[in-house]
């Protein structure tokens, strides 16, 4: 059994959901965040089954495993257990997006570079950039084949920098299995956000169920119509 108390409920961090979706190679402990952020609240620690969940050979391997994780700040115990966002995705963007920027501008789009929803940024721009976040993450995938070592090149995020090295715009690939979305962000990024963990969490358990994304990492689909989106 983890070291956390067994009455406490099991949360994903905003930090852990960044690491989730960085990127596409299925780890132990990303197959474990994708598996807390497939359920509708988070467990209680003491009704976790850590055998079925994590496929762990001794118990002591899992008590490593989340300690690591509780070290890096990729989970946390809870003393009440949080919900998942119930809401339909496409209503529920505007009250989550604003926060992850500095600038509060924000736009999420699918892999086809199809706006799913945006804030903050010129209606006159939106279409580009969504057309855009496809290429750039297309290309950040393209990279990451060429240069390997993928966990030390970063997750692969790519951006418009200024003269002094800062990024105006950036785009970061949220990979969810074989599914991906990207995220393109006016002035600095705030991942650190609560409202980062829910649309995570959010997307989690609309890409075709969440199970499969956690257990094979490459079965699932996920409609691009409008209407998947407002379901």
């Amino acid at each position: 059994m983890p070291r956390l108390d067994e009455d406490l409920y099991l949360g994903v961090t905003p930090a852990g959901a960044y690491h989730a979706t960085a990127a596409q190679e299925p780890t132990p402990m990303r197959r474990l965040l994708f598996r807390l952020l497939k359920e509708r609240h988070t467990p209680r620690v003491g009704d976790v089954p850590w055998g079925d969940w994590l496929g762990a050979e001794s118990s002591q391997s899992a008590v490593e495993l989340v300690a690591r994780m509780e070290t890096l700040g990729w989970l946390w115990g809870l003393e009440a257990p949080a919900h998942c966002p119930s809401e339909p995705l496409e209503p529920l963007l505007p009250g989550l997006l604003p926060s992850l920027s500095s600038l509060r501008q924000a736009l999420l789009a699918d892999r086809h570079g199809l706006q799913i929803g945006c804030a903050g940024f010129d209606e006159s721009q939106v279409q580009g950039l969504a057309a855009v976040s496809a290429d750039a993450v297309a290309l950040a995938l393209r990279c990451r084949r060429l240069l390997g070592g993928l966990e030390q090149v970063g997750p692969g995020a790519w951006g418009m920098i200024d003269a002094a090295g800062h990024s105006q715009i950036g785009v970061w690939p949220l990979f969810l299995g074989s599914e991906w979305f990207a995220l393109v962000l006016g002035g600095r990024p705030r991942f650190n956000h609560p409202d980062f963990l829910r649309l995570v969490w959010r997307l989690s358990r609309m890409v075709g169920g969440a199970p499969d994304v956690v257990s094979a990492f490459g079965t699932t689909a996920i409609a691009t119509s409008p209407e998947t989106y407002r379901e």
